[in-house]
């Protein structure tokens, strides 16, 4: 016979699950059991509460965040047929369907994009007086086409990403002083007419487009609107701190002022602010919610090792704005943080194949080891050099990819200061201040969050690996109280 899911859980989790409140907010750390706090919410409300699974929606933001739900629910007894546990996006493109049912609609994805904006261009600039105007920006300006599609196609999403209309973009222009950035949008103004004057005629959407649309359908008032505020009596939502400016409105659309709204999240885990995720939003939880909220933390890490936990939590309370929290360890302190600092990248990279030799001797598997870094670039020796040595199998990523991942040893390259390092914070481009201008101690905040999210993937061990005389500053940070050095 099996245990009622709710005796397998610990007292915040307990408390999380079965809150009367209307409005919550889950902080929930990394390792702290959080799928297992909204699978078991909603089988509380369907088994204990009596609330029909047709009245629940669930959002994820990834499809396999979405099936491992869905397949958790199955086993506990959940109807997941008549239970909606979607996307963002699969959710509003099931809402179109059911709002449109004739509707022909076709979804595009980011390649398909580009290929209709630079049709669109293309066929612009066959007009004398725009192709004139356009080919004297280019050539003052040093642009290739390519580049000028690249800068099209990010400033469109990032309007959509935030709910930016050309209205406020145009008064905003009128303070601009740089006339290359005022042309640069006249010349995207009638570009972004004709690209979405396209999608609407051909009944187009790309992904920013199902949600804005989903909103202006909801918004609207009406049938529609009673009909899902109906419907979505709780509305659950997964990855709290990574939502948008689009997804948010949704949310609140939806909740209304009667519905429950339930979120799990972690501001310590918030690293999308580069594609308009916003942790104001799960930082002002209260305020955007008002009616009987209550914020309940998860203070347990079930994941990581002692030093791995405390060394995380007192590295990122550094920042000032987050949720004050106290995370413990389930796990003793047994291993603590190694630190190595090599004379150069090459002797970091001989180092970490020296290190991954040594830990496969003592029965350590290859899938159980972990190497991130803060971009690409860090990766791209330590890639070269598995090829070459058949350790193909261990698990290379971003910090940003490895999110929602975790491993017995975690190495974390490319700690160093400076150009190509972490922290990472580069300027924004004249161009895309228009649009979002982050403050300096924002973005430094948003770095210190991603260092957070790679010390939190391991589980046992951890490596990090920094240079000599250019040691980041979050290396610096780190409590040596946790941390040994190694040669």
């Amino acid at each position: 016979m099996n245990k009622d899911p709710l005796s397998q859980l610990d007292e915040g989790q307990q408390k999380a699950v079965t809150s009367q409140a209307k409005n919550i907010l889950c902080l929930a750390g990394a390792g702290s059991g959080k799928t297992r706090v909204l699978t078991t919410r909603v089988f509380y409300l369907v088994k204990k509460l009596n609330i029909p699974e047709e009245n629940i929606l669930s959002i994820t933001f990834t499809k396999n965040a979405a099936a491992e739900m869905l397949e958790r629910l199955a086993k506990l007894g959940i109807d997941t047929e008549k239970l909606w546990c979607r996307t963002f996006h699969s959710a509003c493109y099931k809402i179109l369907r059911e709002l449109n049912p004739k509707l022909n609609m076709e979804i595009i994805d980011e390649t398909r994009q580009g290929d209709i904006l630079t049709d669109i261009i293309k066929k612009l600039s066959r007009h004398q007086e725009f192709g004139y105007r356009l080919s004297r920006f280019m050539d003052d300006n040093n642009w290739p086409l390519y580049l000028l599609q690249e800068e099209i196609f990010k400033i469109i999403k990032e309007c959509r990403n935030r709910s930016v209309g050309f209205e406020k973009i145009i008064r905003r222009c009128q303070k601009e002083k740089n006339v290359d950035i005022v042309e640069f949008y006249r010349l995207l103004y009638v570009i972004k007419s004709q690209y979405e004057k396209y999608l609407k005629m051909n009944n187009i959407y790309d992904f920013s487009d199902l949600i804005n649309e989903v909103n202006l359908e909801l918004e609207n008032g009406g049938q529609a609107l009673k009909y899902y505020r109906g419907k979505f009596k709780h509305i659950l939502v997964d990855e709290f701190q990574d939502v948008d400016f689009t997804q948010m409105k949704f949310l609140k659309i939806l909740n209304g002022t009667k519905n429950n709204m339930f979120v799990v999240g972690d501001d310590w885990q918030s690293i999308y602010g580069f594609r308009g995720g916003n942790v104001s939003y799960i930082l002002n939880f209260q305020k955007y919610f008002l009616e009987d909220n209550e914020t309940i933390i998860l203070p347990y890490n079930y994941r990581s090792d002692g030093h791995v936990v405390y060394s995380a939590s007192k590295f990122i309370k550094k920042n000032k704005r987050q949720h004050k929290k106290k995370i413990k360890s389930f796990s003793k302190s047994k291993l603590k943080i190694k630190i190595f600092r090599g004379r150069d990248e090459a002797e970091n990279v001989k180092f970490v194949l020296k290190a991954i030799r040594t830990l496969l001797k003592h029965n350590i598997s290859k899938s159980d080891i972990m190497v991130i870094g803060r971009n690409w670039k860090n990766l791209h020796p330590y890639i070269k050099i598995f090829n070459k040595n058949k350790l193909n199998n261990i698990k290379i990523n971003t910090i940003h990819g490895s999110k929602g991942m975790e491993s017995e040893v975690v190495f974390i390259a490319g700690l160093h200061q400076g150009r190509g390092g972490f922290p990472c914070i580069k300027e924004d481009y004249d161009i895309v201040k228009i649009i979002k201008d982050a403050k300096m101690q924002d973005r430094l905040e948003e770095e210190r969050r991603c260092m957070y999210v790679a010390i939190t993937r391991a589980k046992k061990l951890l490596f990090l690996i920094t240079e000599k005389d250019k040691e980041s500053v979050f290396v610096k940070e780190i409590s040596r109280k946790y941390c040994e050095e190694v040669k």
